[in-house]
Formats: C-alpha cells, structure tokens, sequence
C-alpha cells in the first residue's frame, strides 16, 4: 500500500465549515479497501481497552491506523478545523461495546484540553476528536451517540445535579472498587453495587429525579454516528456523546478515539474559504455564536466585533434569562457593541453568580480587545480567583490581549497555584505571534504539574522568547505526570533547535514500543 502523507490534502469547502460550526461534527468515509479494516479489526481484538497494551499505547501497537489518519480528505478536514502543522495528542483509546448499554451523555474530561474555570470551555475550535470504526457500524451494534450542536451550550443546571448526585455515589464507587483490588469476584462486586446503588436512588429519590428529567432532552436530541467500516466522525471536542445504546450483535464493537489539537490561533483561513461572511442563517437562536467562531476561523475576529447585532439594553436583559441559549447568543451579541457591550458584561462577569459570570466571560473573550483594559482595571490584588478568571479570558482572547502580558508575566510567579495555571498558558497564546515570552521558561520547573503543563503547551506554541528552553525541557522528559512527558516531546520536536530535535528522536528511539514479541516476526527465515 503507498502511503498517501506526501499527497496534498483536501480542504473542507465554506458549506462543510459552516456545518461543523453549527453541528459540530462531520462525518467521513475512509478510501481505503475493506481488507484494511478487517485487519485492523482483527489487530484490535488483541489488545486490552483500559491495559498498557492498548489506551495510549494504541498507535505503537496497531501503527497501520495511521493510514486512516493520513488520508488527504482526512488530513484536509483536520488541517480545515484545526489549521496547520496541528498536533495528534498522545490520548487516544479504542472503546469497546460488548454488550454494553447505553451511555449517559456527557462531554468529554477537559484534562485532556483546555481546564476548564467556572465550567467554562473554550468555544473556538482548538481541540477535536475523531472516531473511527474498522467494523460495520449499524444501530443495533452499539454506535456512539452524539448532540448535535451541544458543544456551545451549557449544561449549568445539569452538571449542577450530576455533580450533587456523583459525591453522593463515590463512596460506593471506591469500595467496590476496593473489593477488585481484594479479588472479590464480579458477580459478587454487581450485586453489591446494585443493592446499595438502588438505595441511594430511594434515599434521594429528588435528586435522582430531577438528573433523570434534566437529561431527558439531551437524550430526545441524540442521534447515532451508525456506519461502514472506514466511517470516520470529527467531532468538536466538546460536543455531548456516549453510547447510543447496547451492542444487540454477538460480536464487539471497535470505537478508536483520537484527539487533535490546534497549534497556532487562526490568522489566515485553514480551508478552501471564499465567503468573507458568516453563510449561515441570521434567524438561527446561535446566530452571533457562530458568526464569531466563523470569523475566528479566518483570523479576522475583528470583523466580528464591528458587527453592531441587537440592542444593548434588550441584550443585558436576555443575559440574565432563563433561557440558557439566548442568554449566551445575547452574550456574543453585547461583545460587537464596544464599551456599551462591555461595561454590562464585565458587570456580570464580576458578580458570584456562577452561571450568569460565566455566560459573560464567553461574551468578554469575543469582545477581544475592547474587553482587554477594562477587565485589568477591574482585577483587585487581593483575589486570586478572579486573577485565574480574568487569566482565562485573555487567554482566549489572544494576540489582542497585548496590553495584559506585564499583568500575566506577573500573575506567572504569583503564589496561587491557579493563578499560574491560566496565567502561563494566557501568555503563550497572547505572545504567540511575537515568538513567546521569557517568562514562559521560568516556569518550566514548576512543583504543580499541571502549572508545568501548561507552560509546555505555551512553549510549543509560541516559543520561548529568546530564552533557551532545551535543559529545563528535556529534564521532563520522565516526569511523573503523562501530561508532562506527552506535550515536552511535543514542544522539542517544535524547536528550531538540532539539540531539541537529537533529544526528542533519543527518546523516541528509547520509548519506541514493538507489537510483536522478540520471536514472533512472522516473516522469520526458516
């Protein structure tokens, strides 16, 4: 088979973005021959979904996939929604469905992404996973299940619930898992949770109620990704899925998950653009939501913002409704009004509740830099929490957010763990464009990982500022934390550096993992 790298991809077209901005997933075919599936179907059956053989090891042990992943019309749609040069994360896991039910719906954990403050996710498409299937895929096999357009919209009162009733379970959840850990068997393990469980359902008969009727109208939204072998679904990484229900076949069903992320922020358009506005329908309730990822899309947010949609004062009243998709397309649409916009934003974004401040914080992030000063004057000394907040937004602002970086060098050395977390992540996406910030390396050895993981992310993005980051990088190429060794193998392979480059392809060579045993080469002379 000739590999098909080196062949130019193919482009998403204007309809094809304008649909995953909307819907949020495209689904494609790959042009590969049955006989490859099937055998990479048989590849899989081999490892284990949740071992080291297998999870994240799963590229080493099955390398033929990278095939899929390298065809042009799947390179291309990559290269459309994630731009060039983007990243295959090193998470990635086959799941299986035999005979599993239904799953509850959910989004996937934001660890993988970016950490999520107040619940808020970023809406610009800078991660997204692919699924694909290397058996037929029909309803009755146990496909995965997605929400349309769910991956903008929150889920505040929801995840409020699930939260509430997941501490009241997790007790149970640790001492069965305990009982696995003394090798007590499954049967006795089931009928344990399911005694208890059940319980717990009587004990709180409200709470499980009301998560059981809050998910109801995800549930009534829910569509399968259903087909051939070869299907392949991109799929924003934060739209809502899960099984579509139970494998009703006698054969396992194969669902290999992959997550890509953005490299740089967009400033030019990424895919086969000829349309300079937003093509979708102004009358849709997520109008101005779209509108601005489409023109984030094209590196001109800016065109978003002299927009003018809907009256000011009609808008700050929609925030503050019930209705969670017109409160957060009102919030969009406050951000093209300038101060007029901001000053009601900024007031809700500073307030305690959580919900309204976070439908204002999406709001501020789209006002780019009419947001950036206002917001800093209005960040006391004294709170942490709304330093990382603050943090947040300009990170998700960008290169318009300039005039924050002395802030966000300093909020980089502060004492509050959180606050260097937003912080030096904020500043590599702020600086990415003049080439990243000193500041950036000094954090390098940061105690909390997740502080040091960021500032990993921020370096392979944007670079180190003239500062030589190679010593502190290599020194986490055995950290403890995954997240660590995955985005430092990352960052040095980014560096115009030949060390960066020896010490990576060492460990790499070091690290390279075989999936046949030493006496199992089945082409061995004779």
């Amino acid at each position: 088979m000739q590999p098909t790298f080196f062949d130019p991809p193919e482009l998403l077209s204007d309809a094809d973005m304008t649909r995953f901005i909307e819907e949020g997933y495209l689904t494609l075919r790959s042009k590969l021959p049955q006989s490859f599936h099937d055998a990479i179907y048989e590849e899989l059956a081999l490892l284990e979904e949740n071992g080291r053989v297998g999870h994240n090891n799963l590229l080493p042990c099955v390398p033929q996939i990278r095939e899929v992943l390298d065809e042009p019309h799947i390179r291309g749609a990559l290269r459309s929604l994630v731009g060039p040069d983007y990243y295959l994360h090193f998470h990635r896991h086959d799941h299986v469905n035999f005979p599993d039910a239904a799953q509850p719906l959910h989004k996937d954990g934001d660890n993988h992404s970016h950490l999520a403050i107040d619940g808020r996710r970023y809406h610009p498409t800078r991660y997204v996973m692919l699924f694909y299937y290397p058996q037929d895929t029909p309803v009755e096999r146990g496909p995965t299940g997605i929400v349309p357009r769910s991956q903008y919209t929150p889920r505040a009162k929801l995840e409020r619930a699930r939260s509430e009733w997941s501490a009241l379970v997790a007790p149970l959840l640790a001492e069965v898992n305990a009982l696995a850990e003394r090798g007590v068997s499954e049967d006795e393990r089931r009928a344990i949770w399911r005694e208890r469980h059940g319980a717990l359902k009587e004990q709180h008969a409200d709470l499980h109620t009301s998560v059981r009727m809050l998910e109801q109208p995800w549930e009534e939204r829910k569509i399968p990704l259903a087909g051939p072998a070869g299907t392949v679904s991109i799929v924003h990484f934060d739209l809502v899925h899960g099984r579509f229900g139970p494998n009703e076949t006698d054969l396992p069903r194969h669902m290999v998950k992959f997550l890509f992320s953005r490299y740089r922020e967009p400033t030019s358009p990424s895919w086969d653009n000829h349309a300079d506005d937003y093509p979708g329908s102004p009358d849709d309730g997520l109008s101005a939501v779209y509108a601005f990822q489409w023109q984030w899309h094209r590196g001109e947010r800016q065109r978003f913002g002299a927009s003018e949609l809907g009256d000011p004062e009609r808008l700050a009243s929609a925030l503050d409704g019930d209705d969670e998709g017109a409160a957060l397309d009102a919030a969009y649409k406050l951000a093209t009004h300038g101060a007029a916009g901001v000053g009601p934003l900024l007031q809700r974004f500073l307030g305690d509740d959580v919900q309204r401040r976070t439908l204002a914080a999406w709001g501020l992030a789209a006002a780019g830099r009419d947001a950036v000063e206002p917001l800093l004057e209005a960040v006391p000394g004294d709170d942490p929490h709304l330093m990382a907040r603050a943090a947040d937004v300009l990170g998700d602002i960008g290169a318009q957010a300039e005039a924050a970086i002395p802030h966000l060098q300093r909020w980089c050395e502060h004492e509050d763990t959180t606050v260097r977390l937003y912080a030096v992540e904020a500043l590599g996406t702020v600086t990415e464009q003049r080439g990243g910030d000193p500041t950036i390396t000094r954090v390098l050895d940061d105690p909390d990982a997740w502080v040091r993981r960021n500032a990993i992310i921020s370096l392979a993005r944007a670079g180190a500022g003239g500062t030589d980051p190679v010593p502190a990088l290599a020194a986490n190429l055995y950290h403890e934390s995954h997240q660590v060794r995955g985005w430092t193998i990352e960052a040095l392979q980014r560096l115009d550096d030949p060390r960066a480059r020896e010490i990576a392809l060492r460990y790499l060579n070091t690290t390279r993992w075989d999936q046949h045993p030493k006496s199992g080469d089945p082409n061995k002379r004779r």
